[in-house]
Formats: C-alpha cells, sequence, structure tokens
C-alpha cells in the first residue's frame, strides 16, 4: 500500500492512513501507511494519535480534563421579548476571522412557551468576539422579529426552521457568494410528521444565507421534494468539514447499518461540490455498549453516542468531541457528557482512551450545607456557627424570637447610617469554575434591610470575589437569592448578612442557603468551536438538560454557550509508564521510555522540516531526545546518534534542532526517548512538522 499524500484547500484538508493498514493488516511487501504528509502547510501529531505514533515502549497515554471557564455561560439566553429567551442553544458554530470570533447557534423566543414547540420558532443567531470570551449580540437589522429588527438574527432566504447548524468558512472560493456555508438540521414533512434532514445554504457574509437547492417550505418545514438525503430521519450537521476535496457531514441517526447498533450511532455524509450529496452514509462512530441491542421500544436506554462529530480539522487529522448520551426508561434520567475522539482518515472516528469523559455536565459539585441557617441553635447566646464582624456601638445582630419565617428564630440585624455591621457563616468548601447561589428570607421592619452576600476565598483566606444583593424592603417575608461563579483559586466560601455604611434600618433573616446551581446541569452540546486564545485551548459548548424533555408545557428553557479551557494543545499526553520497572518476574531494573512514529512524508527538501514540541516537565533531569530515521528505521546522520537532539526547555512550541544539513528522504520517521533520572516529570502533547 502507497503512502498516501495530501494537499490543503482553503486552509481544511486531511490525509489518512489508509484501507487495510488501518486495521494493522496490509499484503506481504507493501509499505506501511504514512502517519500524513507535510509537502507544504503544517502537520499536527498529537501524543495520543496511535495511528501516528503506533509504536511505543513504557510510555502511556494520558489525557487531560479541562476547565470550565468562569465566565461561563459566556453566552447566555436573552432577557424576555429577545429571539433567543428560551433557547441559546450551541447547536452552533464559532470560527475567528481576522481578529473576530463570530458565532452562530440557534435560537427560541417566548413564543415557544406561549404556543409549543413547532419548527417554525428554531431561528438562527449570531454573536461575536474580540477576545472569545466577551460576546456581544449585534442588532443585525435583518429579520423582523416581534414588530421590530433590532435582534441578532440572521437572514434565511427562504425561512426555514432550523434546530442545529453549522458554517464553514472559506475565503478562497472564487465565488465571493459562496465564501460561507452552513449546514443546517431542517425538518420536513413525512405525512404529518417533523422528522430531520438536511438543507443547504450560502453567504458572501455569514450573515444574509440564501438557499442552495431552491428549497420551497411550507409552513417552515420542507416537502419530500427538497430532500437532498433520502427520506429518513437524520439529525446531519453535528460537525461539517472538508477533507482531501470532499464536503463531510457529521451526525446520528438510528437507521440500518451493515450491522446492527442499538440507538443513536454517528453517521457520516460525503459531497464533492456542498450541493449534490452522496445517498449512502457511514457509521462513523459507536460506544462500545452499542453493540448490544437492547430491543424495539427501548431508544432511549443504554449508553449511546449523541449527535456525531463536532470537529477541529487540524490539516493531516481531525479531532473533536461527542455527546456521551447516558440513556434510561424515561426522560426524567437521561443525562449526557461530552467524550473526546479522533480521526486519521476523515471518516472513522476512535477514541484514545476507552470511554473516557472529557467534559463532565453541571451539577455533580458536592451539595453546600450552611450551619444553623436559621439561627435557632445559640453559644453562649450567640447563633452558632455565624461570627460577627467587630463593629462600633449602636450596632446590634442577635438571634431573635420575634419573627420566624420558619421555626421560632431568625436574625435580627439593627444597622446605623455611617458604620456597618456584618454576620458570617463559616467558611465552606467551594470548587473553582463552579456556580454558586446564595438565598435567604427577608422581613423589614424599618428603614434599609441588609444585604446578602456571596463570598468567595483562595487557599491563604484571601477574598478573591464577591457579589451581593440588596432586597427591597418588605413588611412581610420574601425570599432573595445571588449568584455567582467562583473564581479560579477558589478554595472557600461564606455568606453574609451586611449592613452597609450607607443606610439604617432594622431586618430580620431566615433559612441561608448555599447550593451549586450550574446552568450547564443534565446535559451538554458539542459545537463546532475550537479557538487557540494565548496560551490557552477553548472548546465551546452548549447545554440541554435532557431531563425536562418530558415537562408539561411550558417547558424549561434551553442553554447558553460556555468555554472548557486547556493548557495549549493539551488534550492529552505521552507519560512515562513505571509498570515493567521492578524486581517482579516480569519487570526490569531499567527500562527505556521511547516511541517511534509512522512513517512521515515530507516530500523532495534540501533540509529537514522545521520540527517543534508541545512539552512540559524537562528540565536537567528530564530531557526529550529526539532522532530522525529514514522509513526502513535507519538513523540518519546528522540527525541522530551522536547529533540526536536534545529537548530541556518546556513550551508550547519548543524548536528541536539537529547539526545535520544534508537533504533527508522524502520519508522519514521521528524515533523519541524520555530520558533523565527525573522523566516521569515529562508530559508530550504534540510534534509540529513545518
Amino acid at each position: 500500500m502507497e503512502s498516501v499524500r495530501f494537499t490543503r484547500r482553503a486552509g481544511l484538508a486531511g490525509a489518512a492512513a489508509g484501507g487495510l493498514a488501518l486495521a494493522g493488516v496490509r499484503p506481504a511487501g507493501a509499505a506501511e501507511a504514512a502517519a500524513a504528509s507535510v509537502p507544504s502547510g503544517e502537520m499536527t501529531i498529537f501524543a495520543f494519535d496511535q495511528v501516528s505514533i503506533p509504536f511505543v515502549q513504557n510510555l502511556k497515554v494520558e489525557l487531560r480534563t479541562p476547565s470550565k471557564h468562569p465566565a461561563n455561560p459566556v453566552v447566555p439566553r436573552g432577557g424576555p421579548g429577545e429571539p433567543d429567551s428560551w433557547a441559546a442553544q450551541f447547536y452552533g458554530s464559532v470560527i475567528k476571522i481576522g481578529s473576530t470570533y463570530r458565532m452562530w447557534y440557534t435560537a427560541v423566543g417566548d413564543e415557544r412557551d406561549e404556543f409549543g414547540g413547532r419548527p417554525e420558532w428554531w431561528k438562527v443567531a449570531y454573536a461575536e468576539s474580540t477576545d472569545g470570551v466577551t460576546w456581544t449580540k449585534p442588532d443585525l437589522g435583518l429579520v423582523t422579529y416581534r414588530g421590530n429588527t433590532a435582534n441578532n438574527l440572521v437572514r434565511m432566504t427562504p425561512g426555514v426552521g432550523v434546530q442545529n447548524v453549522k458554517v464553514l468558512y472559506e475565503p478562497d472560493d472564487p465565488d465571493p457568494d459562496l465564501r460561507y456555508k452552513m449546514a443546517a438540521h431542517v425538518y420536513w414533512d413525512n405525512r404529518g410528521n417533523n422528522h430531520g434532514t438536511l438543507a443547504l445554504f450560502a453567504s458572501p457574509d455569514g450573515l444574509d444565507w440564501t438557499s442552495l437547492t431552491g428549497i420551497a417550505p411550507v409552513d417552515f418545514t420542507l416537502e419530500p421534494s427538497d430532500l437532498v438525503l433520502p427520506a429518513l430521519h437524520a439529525e446531519p450537521v453535528g460537525g461539517l468539514y472538508r477533507w482531501e476535496g470532499n464536503y463531510h457531514l457529521s451526525g446520528q441517526n438510528g437507521n440500518p447499518s451493515v450491522r446492527p447498533y442499538h440507538g443513536r450511532v454517528g453517521r457520516g455524509w460525503i459531497s464533492g461540490d456542498f450541493v449534490t450529496w452522496s445517498q449512502t452514509n457511514v457509521m462513523s462512530f459507536a460506544r462500545t455498549e452499542q453493540h448490544t441491542l437492547l430491543g424495539a421500544g427501548r431508544s432511549l436506554e443504554g449508553e449511546q453516542q449523541h449527535e456525531g462529530v463536532s470537529v477541529w480539522n487540524r490539516g493531516n487529522v481531525l479531532i473533536g468531541t461527542v455527546g456521551r448520551w447516558h440513556g434510561a426508561a424515561d426522560w426524567d434520567d437521561v443525562s449526557i457528557d461530552l467524550g473526546f475522539v479522533i480521526s486519521n482518515d476523515g471518516v472513522n472516528f476512535r477514541e484514545p482512551a476507552h470511554e473516557f469523559t472529557f467534559l463532565e455536565r453541571g451539577g455533580l459539585a458536592p451539595p453546600v450545607t450552611v450551619g444553623n441557617p436559621s439561627f435557632e441553635d445559640l453559644a453562649g447566646g450567640w447563633p452558632a456557627d455565624w461570627t460577627l464582624d467587630p463593629s462600633p456601638r449602636g450596632q446590634t445582630a442577635s438571634s431573635s424570637t420575634v419573627q420566624a419565617h420558619t421555626g421560632t428564630r431568625s436574625l435580627r440585624v439593627q444597622n446605623v447610617a455611617g458604620t456597618p455591621i456584618g454576620v458570617r457563616s463559616a467558611r465552606l468548601p467551594a470548587q473553582p469554575g463552579v456556580p454558586y447561589t446564595a438565598s435567604m428570607w427577608t422581613l423589614t421592619e424599618s428603614g434599609t434591610t441588609a444585604q446578602l452576600y456571596l463570598e468567595y476565598f483562595n487557599a491563604a483566606g484571601t477574598r478573591i470575589g464577591s457579589r451581593f444583593v440588596q432586597p427591597a424592603a418588605s413588611g412581610t417575608w420574601q425570599q432573595v437569592s445571588v449568584t455567582a461563579t467562583a473564581p479560579a483559586g477558589t478554595q472557600t466560601l461564606d455568606v453574609m448578612v451586611w449592613g452597609t455604611t450607607a443606610a439604617a434600618g432594622v431586618s430580620y433573616h431566615d433559612d441561608i442557603a448555599v447550593a451549586p446551581v450550574d446552568w450547564d446541569a443534565g446535559g451538554l452540546l458539542q459545537g463546532q468551536g475550537f479557538e487557540h486564545v494565548g496560551d490557552e485551548t477553548f472548546v465551546y459548548y452548549g447545554a440541554w438538560d435532557p431531563r425536562t424533555s418530558d415537562d408539561p408545557e411550558p417547558r424549561a428553557g434551553r442553554g447558553g454557550v460556555g468555554i472548557a479551557v486547556l493548557p495549549k494543545d493539551r488534550f492529552g499526553d505521552l507519560v512515562v509508564d513505571l509498570r515493567a520497572k521492578g524486581s517482579g518476574d516480569y519487570q526490569m531494573a531499567e527500562i527505556t521510555s521511547e516511541f517511534l512514529t509512522a512513517p512521515i512524508d515530507i516530500g523532495s527538501r534540501t533540509a529537514a522540516p522545521d520540527v517543534f514540541v508541545n512539552v512540559e516537565g524537562l528540565g536537567p533531569d528530564a530531557t526529550l531526545r529526539l532522532e530522525l530515521l529514514d522509513d526502513r528505521l535507519t538513523p540518519l546522520p546528522g540527525y541522530s546518534g551522536a547529533d540526536t537532539a536534545v529537548v530541556a526547555t518546556d513550551g508550547f512550541r519548543t524548536p528541536v534542532t539537529w547539526p545535520g544539513t544534508a537533504a533527508p528522504p522524502e520519508r522519514i520517521r521521528i524515533r523519541g526517548v524520555f530520558a533523565g533520572t527525573a522523566n516521569t516529570t515529562i508530559k508530550l502533547s504534540a510534534i509540529y512538522l513545518v
């Protein structure tokens, strides 16, 4: 089997280890498939890519779990009357174009609660950012919504209900009207039933979109004559990408394959021109449990994949996120996390680590229990588990029996203008990146009611974040709350009843509570948004709680968009595996930890390609030694042996240098050794060739 080459087109291309070689079988005498080709552009070899790095000794793959950005959700649902008040659902895309991050997502407004769910309520909305974190929803002036055009809806011609959307930007397309391409999950009328299918649009600016196939929707739903995919139910746009000149979609459906699978499996569709799509599809990804059929009527149950793969096309390899559906007999018990997959051929996806959860749904943070929340328990006459800040004379706080929301007591705070008073709970454990809500019941006797504060502290006990709510004065009990996300470095939190220096009054406070309230509780959605921002990699994701799917109307709103954060390109690492070292029968006193890549086609060159490594944990006693070999494993003079490159400096893109100047062969391999007495600290994330 010959090696496979690729050329880049519009910055999106790929190469594959093809045919039988992918399965570890090749005809006698045939050449081993190349990991990729780099005659131009850049190639990325991720450390967890076991096709590009098939040979290892005493090394293992460890995938990383990202953190959730403390600003999440960075794109929340809109307020009443806005087009995304019910759903700001990241079945969408993020693409950085120039200095602007552009986002397309699906939106539903208040009409969903008013009239129930119908395809016409699903629209495509737009947001943008200059830093990837702070997003605005610009007034585009393109679509009339509730009587005016001051909204962020893009124009779809003709109008059609869109539940999932993926956008591809191809600035080199010779037709400027086709430089933005959109694949949309829409609905078609199958004998009175709304079933999913594909619609195709293009735009010169990403805001004004026109159908490429001349669809004529009726009530925002396609007729059977409009279909470009076979007349079955399909959810085809979990991902959209270009690979070796063809366009690919990744989505899901449960229709028959060449062999049966249970439930939602990953499907792939292919097109040569983006308009005409093959009527065949490929089963591109299924989880292990889906090989066991559960039987008819049990489509919700079991472990499944959800919505195909949202893809980051890295030229020679695809990586991406996929839904990990945790099924149950009833919607009330269904939940979704995100998994992580990779593909070297643009068609078939696999997990670098079996059943690895890349990102967990919210709602999993431990509960927080405020001690003595109703001020019923006293210690020396003062409410147990609460502390009074030192305060000037004239101000008092006490457990009182004059008023009570529950039980027989509450906290009475008398505040004097010009001086503050504060009553704090004990410090409670908290997790960074988790939103917490503090709440209390309060009643006002006179003047201004004391405020409720939620405060965050680091390991040194320094306050690093806070938020408060000022209750309105009320002669009857009312509940107030404040929500804030714990910033990075948070170790503990507390709640405080605070009488500000600027006001005076007497108020009562009872039943104070704190709870983690994640915006992404219940289920996560993989949108197609992967961006390097500074020294970090952002993976954008959405939220949908499937447990609300069979609630009576009005149903719970959906979504928001969040960011999962990793150090730049550090999705996973090769690290030293010590299991073979020791005095056991199957162990050795000393071991070597090394890897060998698949052959890499570098083309005809006068010098070796520029090579960089993404690595940490290096130092005087922990170095990465890299040498170049030819396809037949012969060390190359000037690039191996005494001329082996030694990397001892951490970095996201640390250069690798050899003294050799001779032209290398067109097909090379890289051999790497984790060297030194402290080599267990080394984490190799990626190798880049230019």
